[in-house]
């Protein structure tokens, strides 16, 4: 990557260069950005940024939707369906017909729109419901403060903010949005004891948040906002609405071919 484009951090990203930057980010705040992702950036003098939720340090539930993986993957093979207490009702879901993939998205939207408290509430019921666990795996562990700490001493790292409690932040009231992108940065900045400059919208597309969120980012004081809209960046680009490709879960030659089509593109 190196050779073709120059690596950099978000604070920098708009400096004139021969080489067109790239910065590389994480979101959420797992464990392995520590042990994993940290170990190869040094080694390749890639400088990274975590966007850490700052409501999951040192929590052993993890986040939301490994739990939910856990549960759908610990279902009894008798139940073909889901019963999901919603707003105050309950939604029935089929599942087990289509494949943990196809489960997974359709519980997911029922439970994204939902504050975070309400989700777990709704997991922890159909734990209860199925006789299962639902502790995420050991590969979604998150970081622990002291991990935070680490991490934030390397300087190859530097940690941004990922709200609170990795709401949704389209359709919450202006004071819920400015509550946990504020707060995020506040938890960040006293645990780190140097101040958190970037932000990073929890799911990130288009519907996932709205002009109230870009608002609260700004206002509290924040130089940047990374999205999940695809696209690259340019001089004209607002700081508060920066696209990102998204990396998955890809063997060498996916990567290596859709990297490719990147710089095509």
């Amino acid at each position: 990557m190196s050779r073709v484009r120059e690596p950099t951090t978000l604070a920098d990203v708009s400096v004139p260069s021969r080489r067109p930057r790239v910065v590389v980010t994480f979101d959420d705040g797992y464990r392995d950005n520590l042990t994993n992702a940290l170990p190869i950036a040094e080694s390749k003098g890639v400088p990274i940024t975590v966007f850490v939720t700052s409501g999951i340090l040192g929590n052993r539930n993890g986040l939301w939707w490994d739990r939910l993986g856990t549960l759908l993957r610990s279902r009894p093979p008798h139940v073909r369906e889901i019963d999901l207490p919603v707003g105050g009702r309950n939604v029935r879901l089929p599942v087990g017909s289509s494949g943990i993939r196809a489960d997974l998205a359709s519980v997911r939207r029922h439970l994204l729109p939902l504050r975070v408290t309400e989700i777990e509430r709704a997991l922890n019921a159909v734990s209860e419901q199925w006789h299962v666990g639902s502790a995420p795996p050991t590969d979604a562990e998150t970081l622990t403060p002291e991990d935070l700490l680490q991490l934030a001493a390397s300087d190859t790292a530097t940690i941004g903010a990922h709200t609170v409690d990795h709401v949704r932040l389209r359709d919450r009231s202006e004071r819920e949005q400015q509550d946990t992108i504020s707060g995020s940065k506040r938890e960040l900045e006293k645990s780190i004891g140097r101040t958190v400059s970037h932000f990073a919208y929890p799911f990130g597309r288009r519907d996932d948040f709205d002009d109230r969120s870009v608002d609260a980012v700004r206002s509290a004081a924040f130089d940047t906002a990374c999205t999940a809209i695809p696209g690259t960046a340019r001089s004209s680009t607002d700081p508060y609405r920066l696209p990102r490709r998204m990396v998955m879960d890809w063997g060498r030659l996916r990567f290596r071919v859709q990297m490719q089509r990147w710089r095509l593109g």
